[in-house]
């Protein structure tokens, strides 16, 4: 072979890909892993373009992000400390303003739920601090921080809805940003305690102690609260879901096992996380998974997430792929140390958001239990657009 068919030849082995289809390249993007996704743009400018699109798309709506545990926000505290699991535990730190008195009660997402005891009472200033944005949302005080938080949709946005769910009781707390004050609900009819709180598409699902959930529309209670301001009563749709008779209804405390129950949102649906913990909820020793059937109005066991993996945390959940997270990390369920716990005293707040106890790990369903970890964390998702910033060449 000549000189000129050797130049010939390696010029045919070169591919455009610029040229490619914008569907193929959505295509070969659909199939990549976060951590790969991060490098995508390095191919050529057409494919920075593509994900430049994407990247946009995915900062006004919620996107999967990559899973960090908030290794440490302490009252005093100018530092926020994160370890990326997906980095080989690289350590990412932010600057904080001084935060004299704060805690982080536990993270919605990208948000950090932060709170500040301010007198001797119950009440509570409590506040959504985005450390990627620097971006800060203000709620109204309130009597107590025994509670979970979620949101309807971007925090700081007119529309948003905020719910604030008291894990003793049956009453919930609806807020939105041109009210001075949170609207205090319940249902009219009381049946059973509200113990764990979701929204799912557009809508507040709430999980009672016997595994029954009221649901509540989102655009439902912003409208109620603007024409009709802080009536008493938001109503709430009642369904009335069967459950397993073996899994327990309460937490009895004269008796050696505990539980914990989480939602999650786990693609279209619904999971039911059971977490079962002995010795005065020191050690975590088992989970079951539930997928919420509505069309049957039942908890369906399952025996397996796939290649799912959970990430149950203060506060807020995630589930994810392997797909997304790339490596073998399905069928997992990574738990911490202060998740769900509920008490009554605020003196409780910096005991239980403190790193004293060590129940937290990873756990492997159908396994003979958990690989323990040192210190409890709290996750918080560090968003794609983020990443997209820090690593653009």
């Amino acid at each position: 072979m000549d000189i000129t068919r050797v130049k010939q030849h390696k010029e045919d082995q070169v591919r455009d890909w610029a040229t490619l289809p914008g569907g193929v390249v959505g295509k070969i993007a659909d199939n990549l892993s976060l951590y790969d996704y991060l490098c995508f743009s390095n191919v050529c400018k057409t494919w920075r373009s593509y994900q430049e699109e994407t990247i946009t798309l995915h900062r006004n709506q919620r996107s999967p992000g990559f899973p960090w545990l908030v290794m440490s926000m302490e009252t005093e505290a100018q530092t926020l400390s994160c370890i990326s699991l997906l980095e080989k535990n690289k350590l990412w730190q932010f600057e904080m303003p001084s935060s004299s008195g704060e805690l982080c009660w536990g993270c919605i997402e990208d948000w950090l739920f932060i709170v500040k005891h301010i007198n001797d009472f119950f009440l509570m200033r409590i506040s959504l601090l985005n450390p990627f944005t620097g971006s800060e949302v203000v709620l109204p005080i309130k009597d107590m921080v025994n509670s979970k938080l979620v949101f309807s949709g971007d925090p700081g946005k007119q529309n948003c809805v905020y719910m604030l769910l008291c894990y003793i009781g049956s009453t919930f707390d609806v807020w939105i940003p041109e009210a001075k004050h949170w609207c205090q609900c319940g249902p009219e009819e009381v049946t059973d305690d509200l113990i764990d709180l979701i929204c799912f598409k557009g809508s507040f699902y709430l999980l009672t102690n016997e595994y029954n959930i009221r649901v509540l529309d989102a655009t439902h209670a912003y409208s109620t609260i603007q024409t009709q301001g802080y009536k008493k009563q938001i109503d709430t749709r009642f369904h009335k879901i069967e459950m397993s008779s073996d899994i327990p209804r309460e937490n009895t405390p004269c008796i050696d096992i505990q539980i914990f129950r989480y939602m999650v949102e786990f693609g279209d649906g619904i999971l039911l996380i059971v977490r079962f913990l002995k010795d005065n909820f020191k050690e975590t020793y088992d989970f079951k998974v539930f997928r919420l059937d509505m069309s049957k109005k039942e908890w369906v066991k399952l025996d397996s997430l796939g290649d799912c993996v959970i990430f149950l945390g203060r506060n807020c959940s995630r589930c994810y792929s392997t797909k997304e997270l790339g490596g073998d990390m399905g069928n997992c369920i990574y738990f911490t140390n202060g998740s769900g716990f509920r008490s009554w005293m605020v003196d409780d707040i910096k005991r239980y958001c403190s790193i004293e106890k060590d129940d937290w790990g990873v756990f492997r369903l159908n396994s003979d239990g958990s690989e323990r970890f040192s210190q409890p964390p709290v996750w918080l998702t560090a968003p794609l657009w983020w990443y997209f910033n820090k690593f653009r060449p």
